[in-house]
């Protein structure tokens, strides 16, 4: 991501959960309380959609797509609710706006950091939402799913996907 901002001309949107866990306290997002994990999700969220309003044009290591995946993820348990319709709602209507998606499925471990899940299971589970996500909201004709395993490839993927 920080490879292809400079070469497309784009600012970079960080990934947001790390930065608010940390604004309220917590380390991890399994040390936030069940009873702010909702707000939080929504905050993140809402992050998001500010960010991407404001720049307009921009590269994001996470969106409102991610936003929606880890959602459902984190919520796989309870029944659909109001706010589950809300989340849903404001993540699909945010994300109708985007040109191009880029996708890096999982490829490899993340290493461990001490916020991220690292359990390979959960990562599976992560990517088949996302496709399934990517197919319902209609993203897969401007979808690039990268295949390439090396950084410098994946540039040169994006970049050849990018100029068709």
């Amino acid at each position: 991501m920080e490879a292809l901002a400079p070469l497309l001309n784009l600012p970079v949107i960080p990934e947001l959960g790390r930065k608010l866990c940390l604004d309220m306290g917590y380390q991890r997002i399994g040390d936030i309380p069940a009873t702010e994990q909702e707000n939080f999700k929504r905050l993140v969220l809402e992050a998001q959609i500010e960010q991407e309003n404001n720049l307009g044009e921009f590269i994001s290591d996470r969106s409102t797509i991610d936003c929606w995946v880890l959602w459902q993820r984190w919520n796989i348990c309870s029944a659909m609710t109001y706010d589950t319709e809300a989340y849903y709602t404001m993540a699909r209507e945010q994300a109708k706006d985007y040109s191009h998606v880029i996708y890096l499925p999982p490829m490899f471990a993340p290493p461990e950091d001490g916020f991220r899940w690292t359990d390979l299971d959960y990562q599976k589970e992560i990517d088949r939402l996302v496709r399934m996500t990517l197919f319902e909201w209609d993203h897969l004709p401007h979808t690039l799913t990268v295949q390439s395993t090396g950084h410098d490839e994946r540039v040169q993927e994006t970049m050849a996907w990018l100029s068709q």
